[in-house]
């Protein structure tokens, strides 16, 4: 044994030899079955005695001492990362030589004999190491081979340590980078939630490809990678410095991708389906994450009904990819946590996925055939004069369109006559259906020249994309069969003549008149056409304006974030003054604003409505010396 123990080192040296003599041996000594050997208790070793006396037990202690030799001056606290480099090396070295010169089922002594003489007297310092690298982030080699060596051990709780600092890593580089609320450009909620959606997809994703590359795609570290992330995104604290839910900045963020306009190009960088769809991907981690579903369906349902009203979808292909993609998304969570048996999971989320997708696909059904419905109906009336778009809604399908709140307009002449046709022809065809008019999400497209403009397009005039009610107003200044040039109204006098209600009509004349298309007279009685309208752009679109229904339902969710941020302040101010006992207004003010910077920006008035709020209570009360001083109140 002893010249097949030297052959071996002479091996390790880097020397070439004839392996087959050392193969032969330890076959022979396999089929050696000589008396007075003891016999291993061990399963599939029982009969292998003599194998093990004379040849496993050798070999094992020939490889100790070689490795010995080869790490023991690197054995200190100073040379340990080299020591672990060179440790990791000689055992995948003596791993390959193994798997040729031992049975496979002397592996395992093999590699249980190393780990107890050069790492179990170690991992606290290995430890050590991968708290240095994942603070710095400069050596992913390191990881690697810190994994490499901690998963050779049977024991899950060694590897698990490792686990837990990786997965505490990535929650605080998600809690120290996401963005906040007051990070966005021009405070628009769309152009934020571009910025912390990617954020959070982008920081799970390379985390992710940590795992795959250093970590062998455990599945234990991708568990614990999304059970954190999950987490992280549902935090309270997540939420006061996201300003809103992650569920909302998802479907916000759904609605940046899918929407065909020049905004959406801008921020994605680029407009065609493949970008759209890996963006997409982005939002469905987030999505994955968040534990209020049913809130993303609510705004995505409402951001997809302005696409398709308002013909802003890129295209209905990638909108049907997106319903898929949310459902399937949906789906996987509700199936991870039915696997987890988790007491706190929404089990009707499955039944609300199934109707968001059922609905949304019915809409884009509804979209296709009133296109196609439009096209016969211009096909069989040849005197309509303009081009037309009705589209149809099932009421029980588009849920995010309020009709209760739909005003009635009178339409211009030409217009009415038009709509009125249609709607015999559709009823005559649809005897069953009731069938009802929205003007509030309709809209036109007029070519309109102004008698005085000398600007670049006052020859060809411009296109201007109204609502009903603003055709209807401007039809009163511009029709000639109403009136004479220089037609001069009051609002009362458009309010009679189109019978619409006043507010509405307010409303209407305002982004008429910011926008120099109509004017007031100089003793500001009346309103008449601005006819000396110039711009630099020929095409103006006003129908963007947000009809009164959509305001009422985003106010009324923006009211629920607001609210969570006042409880999150008044909770600061309670327990900043039961600590202290009293505090004066201006110091106060900035110790709260400093415990919340890196959730959001507080302003006076907010605080000063949490403080009338908690003194309406009787949480906390002024000083009756100084009423700027503020003092807790015991219960």
């Amino acid at each position: 044994m002893s010249n097949v123990i030297c052959l071996v080192n002479a091996e390790r040296s880097g020397r070439a030899i004839d392996n087959t003599l050392i193969i032969r041996l330890y076959k022979s000594y396999v089929e050696l079955k000589p008396e007075g050997v003891a016999k291993c208790n061990a399963e599939f070793r029982e009969r292998l005695g003599a194998y093990i006396c004379y040849y496993e037990i050798p070999y094992i202690n020939a490889a100790v001492s070689y490795i010995d030799t080869k790490t023991h001056s690197l054995r200190t606290p100073e040379n340990m990362r080299k020591y672990i480099s060179v440790l990791s090396e000689l055992f995948v070295q003596e791993d390959e030589r193994s798997e040729r010169y031992l049975r496979p089922n002397s592996l395992t002594p093999m590699r249980n004999k190393l780990n107890e003489r050069f790492l179990r007297s170690e991992i606290g310092c290995i430890y050590q190491i991968a708290d240095s690298i994942f603070a710095t982030g400069n050596d992913n080699n390191g990881l690697c081979t810190i994994y490499a060596l901690l998963s050779r051990f049977d024991d899950s709780d060694v590897l698990r340590q490792l686990l837990d600092k990786f997965v505490a890593q990535a929650k605080n580089t998600i809690a120290r980078n996401c963005p906040k609320i007051q990070a966005s450009t021009d405070g628009s909620m769309a152009m934020f939630a571009k910025g912390a959606v990617i954020y959070l997809a982008d920081t799970l994703n390379t985390h992710l490809d940590m795992i795959a590359t250093l970590f062998c795609n455990n599945s234990s570290f991708t568990d614990g990678l999304r059970h954190m992330f999950a987490a992280a995104v549902n935090t309270d604290e997540m939420h006061t410095r996201l300003g809103v839910k992650p569920a909302r900045l998802a479907a916000e963020f759904c609605n940046i991708v899918l929407k065909n306009s020049k905004t959406r190009t801008d921020n994605l960088g680029s407009d065609s389906t493949q970008a759209a769809e890996l963006m997409l991907h982005k939002a469905m981690h987030v999505l994955h994450a968040s534990h209020d579903k049913k809130l993303f369906f609510k705004f995505y349902q409402l951001h997809l009904t302005r696409r398709l009203l308002d013909n802003t979808s890129m295209s209905l292909d990638l909108e049907k990819t997106a319903i898929a993609m949310i459902y399937k998304t949906v789906m996987m969570s509700v199936k991870h946590h039915e696997n987890k048996k988790a007491s706190d999971f929404d089990y009707t989320l499955e039944a609300a996925a199934s109707q968001n997708s059922s609905e949304a696909k019915q809409m884009i059904i509804d979209i296709i055939v009133g296109a196609e419905n439009s096209r016969n109906y211009t096909d069989q009336v040849s005197q309509v004069g303009f081009d037309v778009d009705f589209k149809v809604l099932r009421g029980k399908t588009w849920t995010s369109v309020n009709s209760n709140l739909n005003a009635k307009v009178v339409l211009p002449s030409q217009l009415l006559k038009v709509c009125d046709d249609y709607a015999k022809r559709y009823s005559a065809q649809h005897s069953s259906r009731q069938f009802n008019w929205l003007w509030a999400y309709s809209k036109a497209t007029v070519q309109l020249k102004f008698p005085k403009s000398k600007g670049r397009y006052a020859q060809i005039g411009y296109t201007l994309v109204l609502n009903s009610y603003q055709v209807s107003i401007l039809n009163l200044f511009t029709d000639p069969s109403l009136y004479d040039g220089g037609v001069v109204l009051t609002p009362q006098q458009i309010c009679a003549n189109i019978d619409i209600d006043a507010d509405l009509a307010a409303s209407e004349l305002v982004t008429l008149t910011n926008a120099r298309i109509l004017q007031y007279t100089p003793d500001k009685t009346g309103i008449c056409i601005n006819q000396t309208f110039d711009s630099k752009q020929r095409y103006i679109d006003l129908s963007r304006i947000k009809p009164a229904q959509h305001k009422k339902e985003e106010a009324t969710m923006d009211n629920r974030d607001m609210a969570f941020r006042k409880e999150c302040i008044m909770l600061d101010i309670s327990g900043i003054l039961k600590k202290k006992e009293c505090m004066g207004h201006k110091v106060l003010f900035n110790v709260v604003k400093k415990s919340r910077e890196n959730f959001f920006m507080l302003t006076i008035a907010e605080f000063k409505k949490a403080i009338d709020k908690l003194i309406d209570n009787g949480t906390i009360e002024r000083d009756e010396d100084d009423h700027t001083v503020y003092k807790y109140c015991p219960v």
